[in-house]
């Protein structure tokens, strides 16, 4: 009886090179030995490869066995990374036995390295047409299958084919391209490289690429400023709430409003500004009357951006829930005479006390027409409450007439008004009650001259009286630790001395502002008349700060800039907002004249920050400012 023995497969290759590349006549072999009794069947993937292959005759060995070889040789089209096997049956013993070739002949499969590289970020880039390169590095086999898509749908018309060469290690590197619109990467749309390879089977491999992944300014989300009017503004009918956005890339940002939950569409939104020092701002307002300010109206911006989303934020104008008390108003009156005793001006006090909130509005009237050239001092908290001053000085030119201070506040439906009716003569000797008002020091005093001054001013309540001011110079470390001050005023008409009081509140924590310049909008300067130059400080407490100017380091006027605030921000904390604008001749910002905006707050290291700005400069810069101080006599110990 024959004894039947199955065949051994062996897959054969050729040997690699000694630096690992497959030879160029590349071949395989499949030899099938030890079997009886003959003969034997061998296909070439099931049968399915035909094409290349030459089966040897069968051989008979020395032991009575029998061996047969088949020999392929793939074709340049199927030659890199097709997976080839040979299977043999055995009709002697009815069995079928395989043998599978490596994928990879020399080397083991690599999946690619997926790098996709995208257009810059820099502004300053022009082309209207991107390229978006897919590059495939380190695989093995060769061939590799990419796919664009465009928010997530396949890129048509098909992108330009994939093209792949191999490199002296025998890795191959590849790369796929898209060109896109400069349109398209601005308005963030997603672009996708979907790439197949064999070492990693049917797995799709996806990279994503759009102007907010790829650029970090446009990824960041921009800060919102939203700041209510000033009581004072909203009484004349001309308050706003503005949102200030400032962010690095708001080209295609958008803002929009709401009052109390419904869309308006009444608020007024300037064109994009590009600053120095590489940032950009929209700017917005949105009016606001007397009535949505009592009612505690909710005003919201919202922010459309590119890369966000939509960024919100609200602001209430009125904490309707918080007990509101009135102010005490009351007129004083300071008389400077001639030699002779003659009345040649006069100063009139308006003292609002006692009230809360702090929000007020103090103005003057003469003969119920606007008498607007007044200072003001305050609000200045104390026990609980808060006091305000208004005070107008009146030269003998302006006549006599009837003054009246006019106070808006909060708590009262109607304003307060107190008439002072003035004559301006020999003074009348009759003696009258008097009221004692306590100025405190300027910010000017305190951060610049270092003189600081407590005025005392008691003056008499009618016509023709006599009055005095006392100015008590302290130092200025004095009145920051807290001292407090006291003026006696005696006078013989009077039963018993008054005693007044003042000195600095120290009621909240410092928090030092953040202070930002900008340079007038290309636009403005293209008309070539004025240059407004920009000011920012924010996020600080106390509310007590001071904004100055200078134009080629010498001070500037207080009538040439303006000074919007300082305003509580929105938010739980409390901080506080100013923003200055100083307007200046275009000739003089094309010279390259230098404007520095110098801040002056008790949170800061050195009391001044300094922020300067010209039209040669690439960005602001900042310095903090030691303050030469004035001569003094007060010494303190």
């Amino acid at each position: 009886m024959t004894t039947r023995t199955a065949p051994s497969v062996f897959p054969l290759v050729p040997c690699c090179s000694k630096t690992g590349n497959v030879p160029p006549d590349t071949s395989l072999a499949c030899l099938v030995t030890g079997y009886l009794p003959s003969p034997v069947d061998i296909k070439w993937n099931s049968g399915q490869v035909t094409k290349g292959v030459k089966t040897f005759p069968e051989v008979t060995m020395s032991n009575g066995l029998h061996t047969q070889s088949s020999l392929l040789i793939p074709s340049d089209s199927s030659r890199q990374g097709d997976p080839y096997q040979c299977d043999v049956t055995h009709q002697g013993t009815g069995k079928t036995v395989s043998g599978k070739f490596p994928q990879e002949l020399c080397g083991s499969a690599m999946p690619p390295q997926v790098h996709l590289l995208v257009p810059t970020c820099e502004d300053s880039a022009t082309e209207s047409q991107l390229e978006l390169v897919c590059l495939l590095l380190s695989f093995r086999p060769g061939k590799a299958d990419v796919k664009w898509l465009v928010n997530g749908k396949e890129r048509s018309p098909p992108t330009p084919a994939f093209s792949s060469a191999m490199g002296t290690d025998g890795s191959y590197m590849g790369q796929g391209r898209m060109t896109v619109t400069r349109q398209s990467w601005e308005r963030g749309d997603v672009y996708s490289c979907q790439v197949t390879h064999p070492a990693v089977g049917t797995e799709l491999s996806m990279h994503n690429a759009s102007k907010c992944l790829a650029c970090l300014r446009s990824s960041l989300d921009p800060t919102i400023y939203l700041t209510k009017p000033s009581y004072e503004d909203v009484i004349k009918n001309s308050g706003h709430v503005t949102c200030l956005v400032l962010g690095y890339d708001l080209a295609a940002s958008r803002i929009a409003w709401k009052v109390d939950g419904q869309v308006s569409s009444v608020a007024k939104t300037e064109t994009l500004k590009k600053n120095s020092n590489g940032t950009t701002s929209l700017f917005s307002s949105h009016p606001v009357s007397l009535a949505q300010w009592g009612q505690g109206t909710i005003f919201t911006c919202k922010v459309t951006t590119l890369c966000s989303g939509d960024l919100t934020q609200d602001i209430t104008l009125s904490n309707t829930g918080i007990s509101k008390k009135e102010p005490t108003v009351t007129v004083s009156r300071a008389y400077h005479e001639d030699i002779s005793g003659n009345s040649v001006s006069f100063t009139l006090i308006c003292e609002a006390s006692g009230f809360y909130p702090e929000e007020i509005s103090m103005s003057w009237l003469k003969n119920n027409s606007p008498k607007l050239k007044s200072s003001y001092s305050g609000p200045v908290s104390g026990n609980g409450t808060f006091s305000a001053y208004s005070i107008l000085k009146v030269e003998q030119s302006q006549g006599e007439g009837n003054y009246t201070c006019v106070v808006h506040h909060p708590a009262m439906e109607e304003p307060k008004r107190v008439v002072e009716k003035v004559s301006l003569g020999v003074s009348n000797c009759n003696r009258h009650p008097l009221e004692v008002s306590l100025l405190p020091p300027s910010l000017e005093d305190l951060y610049i001259g270092q003189n600081a001054t407590i005025s005392c001013l008691p003056v008499l309540q009618e016509d023709g009286t006599y009055s005095a001011t006392s100015i008590l110079r302290v130092c200025v470390e004095e009145w920051q630790a807290g001292e407090e001050f006291t003026c006696t005023v005696k006078h013989q008409d009077i039963p018993s001395a008054i005693v007044k009081s003042i000195r600095k509140s120290h009621m909240v924590s410092l928090r030092a502002p953040s202070v930002y310049i900008s340079p007038p909008h290309a636009e403005e300067l293209a008309l070539r008349e004025s240059a407004t130059i920009t000011c920012l400080a924010s996020g600080f407490r106390p509310r007590a700060i001071l904004v100055t100017w200078t134009q080629q380091d010498r001070p500037v006027p207080q009538e040439a800039y303006t000074n919007i605030g300082p305003v509580r921000e929105a938010g739980k904390e409390e901080r506080y907002f100013i923003y200055s604008k100083f307007n200046v001749l275009a000739s003089e910002w094309e010279r390259g004249d230098t404007y520095a905006c110098v801040v002056g707050h008790e949170g800061l290291p050195m009391t001044f920050v300094h922020r300067s700005v010209d039209k040669a400069s690439g960005k602001p810069t900042a310095v903090n400012v030691s303050v030469i101080l004035s001569d003094t006599d007060v010494t303190c110990y």
